[in-house]
């Protein structure tokens, strides 16, 4: 099954989620959160979807419920 735009975007900013929520917004990079996805996903796409790590750290912002990323955010000056 091929995932939509919208679903592989989901599935991104929810292994991204998970790494700020295991280990802190600092270890968000594309490789790691490639690794963290839950369908085979490659550092090249992640980066299709989130060009840069300052996309990455912006839709963990906007999706944390726990407001977690937020103040990582702040106290690493973001």
């Amino acid at each position: 099954m091929k995932l939509t735009h919208d679903q592989r975007r989901a599935v991104i900013i929810t292994a991204t989620l998970r790494i700020v929520q295991d280990t802190g917004l600092w270890a968000v990079a594309h490789s790691t959160v490639a690794k963290r996805c839950v369908v085979p996903t490659s550092a090249a796409t992640v980066k299709h979807y989130f060009p840069t790590k300052g996309d990455l750290w912006r839709a963990a912002v906007a999706h944390d419920a726990t407001g977690k990323a937020g103040r990582e955010a702040e106290e690493l000056g973001w």
